[in-house]
């Protein structure tokens, strides 16, 4: 019976300790190791905007870092063909900032939560939202 307790214990810690060694990515420069995940990420919140905002975004890129299995982007939208930015005038919008929680689900990256132009600070408390991410995603 002690050995399968002991069993056990070894098997948590050794789990512990892999998700503790969960490396801190960032993605805010691309590089040729990143270029395939994080082009991927970027278009699913660009799809996202350009649902929303019928026009096409590019962006520049302000932070971008990965934890596991979740990912925090924050950064400046700009039209893909030079024009400026055409927001509705019935809704108070804040130019041109964007940021998006990304998070993995069965090995596929999603948008979690997002959000662009707001006047509001509407990521406030979003650590304690999803207490499973890395903090160190959000610094």
């Amino acid at each position: 019976m002690k050995r399968i307790f002991y069993s056990i214990g070894i098997i948590l810690i050794l789990t512990l300790g892999v998700l503790a060694d969960t490396p801190l990515l960032d993605y805010k420069t691309k590089t040729k190791s990143n270029e395939k995940e994080r082009t991927y990420l970027l278009d699913l919140l660009r799809a996202n905007l350009s649902n929303e905002f019928k026009q096409e975004f590019v962006f520049v890129v302000e932070h971008f870092r990965i934890s596991g299995d979740y990912a925090w982007f924050r950064g400046t939208a700009k039209r893909k063909d030079g024009k400026e930015i055409s927001l509705s005038e019935d809704i108070p919008y804040d130019c041109c900032h964007v940021e998006a929680l990304f998070k993995k689900v069965n090995g596929k990256w999603q948008i979690s939560e997002s959000g662009a132009f707001s006047t509001d600070v509407w990521w406030d408390g979003i650590q304690s939202r999803y207490p499973k991410a890395n903090k160190e995603i959000f610094q």
